[in-house]
């Protein structure tokens, strides 16, 4: 399974263009990291972590335990990293952010928040989609409003855009887009017509990691993730 792991993602990073940037994302289920082998071995130029989870409910809702010592070790070793939010339509909008951000403080330096929007959001929710997107546009609004106008990065796939009806009030927003099937050019949401992350690769072992992580590019230089998406 390591081997095979290995063999995708440096199979994906031999056809990474010159103008994309190498990095990585874990959630609680990163396990015990050792960064410095993290960085000799793959030399992530940027990475996020998952600061909070929401679930369906409270029971299934929590924050990541391991978030405070993963930034810690991050800060200390001078790396590039942000923080993201899984989020959830059952949840309020504000309850959301709050939790969030009773986790993770932003900071100057660190990339732009996330907000997660992943299956919970597609055609299998009781919620009404209209108000699965008012949800994410108070989120996005509560957000932006704490990290001085700027706008957060969203995380999802097409087909759980598709789902919501591919809304387009929210493309002023950076895309990180999942899309593991693909290997030249993600496919994208409506209406984003380029990508700032693509996750390329998931549930990957080793490299310093104990438990998981998953693979990603920056669309675009490190210089250039430098200046578009830190936190001013």
């Amino acid at each position: 399974m390591l081997a095979a792991s290995q063999d995708f993602l440096y199979r994906a990073f031999a056809q990474n263009p010159p103008t994309r940037t190498f990095g990585i994302d874990v959630s609680k289920w990163g396990g015990e990291i050792d960064w410095r082998d993290v960085i000799s071995k793959l030399n992530p130029r940027f990475v996020f972590l998952q600061a909070y989870h929401t679930g369906k409910d409270g029971a299934s809702s929590y924050a990541n335990p391991r978030f405070a010592n993963y930034r810690q070790a991050l800060q200390r070793l001078g790396l590039l990293h942000g923080a993201y939010l899984r989020c959830h339509p059952n949840a309020k909008a504000e309850t959301s952010i709050k939790k969030f951000w009773s986790v993770y403080t932003p900071q100057i330096g660190d990339i732009l928040p996330t907000l997660d929007i992943e299956e919970d959001y597609d055609n299998r929710c009781e919620l009404p989609v209209q108000q699965r997107i008012d949800q994410i546009g108070k989120m996005i609004q509560l957000v932006s409003t704490t990290i001085g106008g700027h706008k957060p990065i969203i995380y999802t796939k097409a087909r759980v855009w598709s789902e919501l009806g591919d809304p387009r009030q929210f493309s002023d927003c950076p895309l990180w887009v999942v899309d593991y099937h693909s290997t030249g050019e993600p496919i994208l949401p409506q209406p984003w017509s380029k990508f700032s992350f693509w996750q390329y690769a998931q549930n990957l072992h080793g490299n310093g990691v104990s438990g998981t992580y998953d693979s990603n590019y920056f669309n675009g230089t490190e210089e250039d993730l430098r200046a578009q998406f830190l936190q001013i």
